[in-house]
């Protein structure tokens, strides 16, 4: 909102900090949006980008500066919002006279500013404020690659400032004075700019883990936002961007209220870093295909987990499409209409819940009769409860036999290590090396064999499923590697790679699935080894609550249709209750009456 009143920006909510607190409403923020390009490419339609997420009832975008942009082809995107194309790139920096831009027009002059880009931006808020829209804009972030770093109007090339003569991993390191001025008096810019908006949280970068960001100079940048706003009555928070898939947070700077990861199957940063006593947030998805299941089981897990952002990356919206209804993309991730009504249903579901007295609580759920059913609960232990239910895609309960031999590189002792969950066996030439079998954490073990160059062996390696295998060697003049495609060989002695029978249920009894594995590294938590299966079938779970009398509802997450209710009244401790018919996942609310 803009106006002469005080403002104030969407907050932590103070009786539960952990989620936000929006113009009054306790809040969690849920969107599939668009690949951040929304301001800094003039040719995207944003007006039309804005009004279909306000439609399907979601209330968060994330957008770029503008002081980074990507190239087309970048990641194999296809029509890439980040990649505009010649005469359509917005900076917050204004262009010189002086010709010579590598992407078209003249060079930047790092110390003026562009009243176009500023006046887009300052719209693209407005619109975003008038339907509700959570804001976070994104500061800054790395160059990935020599192509996008000859593409930024920092690189020496592209501007007649004289800055950017280091390589591209020195961009965000403090080590160039003048350059990082520019980057401090752009923060400054930006901040006051959107000072009056308060549907607005800043990102200092986008995964500062690449490309060489240094902590040191993330600490600068959201000292700068404080320094830029304190003078004004109402603060912005500030989000970090922690990692990929999960991290311990140590020793948080303390202008930082929200840390936001990406890729995060399952959601255990949630648990990590609860005694923050602050908003974790997943605000970038993609990377394990294109179904909806993928996403839209990952965003209602994450939410049930505590979360308090779920931003799926959508691929439907492009440059020519922001209705986002474009499904020919072969981009990194998912997208589409019916997803998103998906996550509407996340979104208006949870909101119906008092959830700022709810903390995340496994524990009441006792026993589920489905082995492999994933479950998640939210609690305000005997008032009410949040739990979801999802089978992960491609298969959770399954247990895996390779089979095949191993070409040795050195004459020399080699060790073998495993990392799995559940436990593992291995033999090389028919000596077992590594047992830990029925071992439930996620683990390494080792085991050392002689072998000869060029002899090969035999090796036999089993997995009780769970969320990752791994197979790597190390000897004197090998560092440790996984075994590499070129030394695993079939049992027929055809090369490339092991024979890999799969088998439902982790006693390696019914096998279900056969196929040649050429790398012993698996990431099953992003998706499983199995064919989707949409098979409906219902459980029965037993949850501790205390005496009293109850609505149980059971919930469809693809449809938001309560499949089933009852009434019950409950003398205390486990209550046993049967599903519906579900395929993939299925959500639980109950309330005391």
């Amino acid at each position: 909102v803009r106006s002469s009143e005080p403002i104030s920006p969407i907050s932590l909510h103070p009786q539960n900090p952990h989620y936000f607190l929006f113009r009054g409403k306790p809040t969690i923020l849920i969107t599939s949006g668009e690949h951040y390009g929304a301001v800094l490419n003039a040719e995207f339609d944003y007006a039309t980008y804005l009004k279909t997420l306000k439609a399907d009832s979601l209330n968060h975008t994330r957008v770029w500066s503008g002081t980074y942009r990507e190239v087309p082809g970048s990641f194999g995107i296809t029509e890439n919002t980040l990649a505009p194309q010649p005469g359509k790139y917005l900076a917050p920096w204004g262009r010189s006279s002086t010709p010579g831009y590598a992407l078209g027009g003249n060079k930047f002059d790092l110390t003026t500013w562009d009243d176009a880009y500023f006046a887009r931006l300052k719209d693209f808020m407005t619109q975003a404020s008038n339907l509700g829209i959570v804001v976070e804009m994104n500061l800054w972030c790395p160059n990935y690659d020599d192509a996008l770093w000859k593409a930024s109007p920092m690189h020496e090339s592209n501007n007649v400032n004289g800055v950017g003569k280091g390589g591209k991993d020195e961009t965000y390191a403090l080590k160039h004075a003048d350059l990082t001025q520019i980057q401090e008096a752009t923060t400054r810019k930006i901040v006051h700019e959107l000072r009056e908006f308060d549907n607005l949280y800043y990102e200092i970068a986008n995964e500062p883990y690449f490309g060489g960001i240094t902590m040191e100079w993330q600490h600068r940048i959201a000292d700068i936002i404080v320094d830029a706003e304190k003078e004004l009555p109402a603060k912005h928070l500030i989000s970090q961007n922690v990692a990929n898939g999960r991290a311990k947070v140590e020793k948080p700077h303390p202008a930082v209220s929200i840390f936001n990861f990406h890729y995060c199957v399952p959601p255990d940063v949630v648990a990590m870093n609860y005694r923050l006593d602050k908003p974790i947030g997943e605000n970038e998805t993609g990377f394990r295909g294109k179904e909806d299941v993928l996403y839209r089981t990952e965003g209602w897990d994450f939410i049930f987990a505590g979360g308090a952002i779920y931003n799926n990356l959508d691929y439907s919206f492009t440059t020519k499409n922001a209705e986002g209804t474009f499904s020919g993309y072969k981009s990194p991730g998912g997208g589409s209409p019916a997803l998103r009504k998906q996550l509407r249903i996340l979104s208006r579901l949870i909101h119906l819940y008092d959830f700022i007295r709810m903390v995340p609580d496994d524990s009441v759920i006792r026993t589920v009769s489905m082995e492999g059913l994933r479950s998640r609960a939210l609690v305000e232990a005997g008032r009410q409860y949040a739990v979801y239910f999802h089978l992960p895609p491609g298969g959770g309960n399954f247990s895996v036999r390779w089979t095949g031999t191993i070409d040795p590189a050195y004459s020399e002792a080699t060790t073998f290590t495993t990392t799995s969950e559940g436990g593992a066996r291995l033999w090389i030439d028919d000596r077992k090396l590594v047992d830990t079998w029925g071992e439930p954490a996620l683990k390494e073990d080792h085991g050392t064999i002689v072998l000869q160059a060029g002899k090969k062996v035999k090796v036999v390696m089993e997995s009780r499923g769970g969320r990752a295998a791994k197979l790597s060697w190390s000897s004197a003049r090998q560092k440790k590697q996984v075994v590499p495609k070129d030394r695993l060989f079939l049992p027929d002695g055809a090369p490339g790679g092991l024979q890999a029978d799969y088998f439902e249920g982790r006693d390696l009894r019914t096998k279900k699935l056969t196929r040649t594995d050429s790398k012993m590294e698996f990431d099953w938590a992003q998706r499983g080894p199995f064919p989707f299966d949409a098979r409906e079938r219902s459980f029965e779970v037993l949850i501790e609550l205390p005496s009293g009398s109850y609505t149980a509802d059971w919930i469809n997450p693809k449809t938001g249709t309560v499949d089933k209710s009852q009434n019950f009244s409950h003398a205390g401790g486990g209550r046993s209750l049967a599903s519906p018919l579900f395929s993939e996942d299925v959500a639980l609310r109950i309330r005391r009456q």
